[in-house]
């Protein structure tokens, strides 16, 4: 018997993803207001390399792949938009991917 998991709701993946921005890109910014429109590239928030560390987060987290060319601005630009994309691609692969809380060192 298999066992069924449920994609995690756009919102939640927006709220992981922000938590994770937060985290590795804003620490010595705290006061940096973060909307889920505001684009992450060109603004400081994350560069070149951070997109790179973005994308392991959501692989590892939400247990998908992101083929090369998904790697866009309207794919992974802003926290709205990395939730809309990730949400779309868990249901399309039928994973389901069950979320749980990744434990920090």
């Amino acid at each position: 018997m298999s066992e069924q998991t449920t994609a995690p709701a756009q919102s939640e993946i927006v709220d992981r993803t922000r938590a994770y921005v937060r985290e590795n890109f804003l620490y010595m910014r705290p006061d940096w207001k973060l909307g889920d429109e505001d684009p992450l590239l060109g603004t400081g928030v994350i560069d070149s390399i951070g997109v790179i560390e973005l994308l392991e987060f959501l692989q590892q987290t939400f247990q998908l792949a992101i083929a090369e060319d998904e790697i866009t601005e309207q794919n992974l630009g802003s926290l709205a938009a990395i939730g809309r994309f990730v949400h779309q691609k868990c249901h399309a692969n039928g994973s389901g991917a069950s979320v749980r809380p990744r434990q920090l060192a």
